[in-house]
């Protein structure tokens, strides 16, 4: 045999032995570039009671700030359609996902103060819209805080006060059937 044709056959029997450097794994895809979901302000709206024997002082307790149902949630409402229906009323802002008008079952954002007042649960709070009634938003009680309607009532009122008692309050005060609400 000739020195080449050896030394061809030898270089063939060790190429096929010869192990390939391994393929690079393939790139994940990487997923299209998409515009952030856009947030804008929303007003709501609690109505409130007033202390008896006030000039229209704002009962800063669970009186105001029931939570009940089945589920427990704290209502709330897209304007103060019946505005005599309450003494007064808070309009509090809560950040919502997409484009006005809400549609329903959004969730809306509520910033609450940090830490927050009376034992409740840390913010945001998740708004929920329901729309059942219309207009109707509600904050479960387990967002709030409490083994009870009572103490979540408790804590739902020692936060809006905060925010309505804050050097820049978050949540404004409106007159209802009274005049003079504070």
């Amino acid at each position: 045999m000739n020195k080449s044709l050896l030394m061809l056959l030898s270089m063939t029997v060790l190429a096929s032995c010869a192990q390939l450097p391994p393929a690079s794994a393939p790139q994940p895809q990487q997923p299209p570039e998409t515009a952030e979901l856009a947030w804008y302000p929303n007003q709501l709206y609690r109505g409130v009671r007033v202390l008896p024997g006030t000039a229209n002082q704002i009962d800063w307790s669970r009186v105001s700030f029931g939570v009940s149902g089945n589920p427990p949630t704290l209502s709330l409402f897209n304007n103060m359609a019946n505005a005599a229906a309450f003494p007064c009323w808070l309009r509090i802002t809560v950040d919502v996902p997409g484009n006005p008008p809400p549609a329903p079952l959004v969730i809306g954002d509520l910033t609450i103060p940090n830490p927050p007042p009376g034992g409740a649960n840390a913010g945001p709070w998740p708004v929920f819209f329901d729309n059942v009634p219309p207009g109707h938003w509600s904050i479960a009680r387990a967002t709030i805080g409490g083994a009870s309607n009572n103490q979540a009532s408790d804590r739902a009122a020692a936060v809006f006060s905060a925010m309505a008692h804050a050097p820049l309050p978050t949540a404004i005060i409106r007159d209802g059937s009274a005049v003079g609400c504070h």
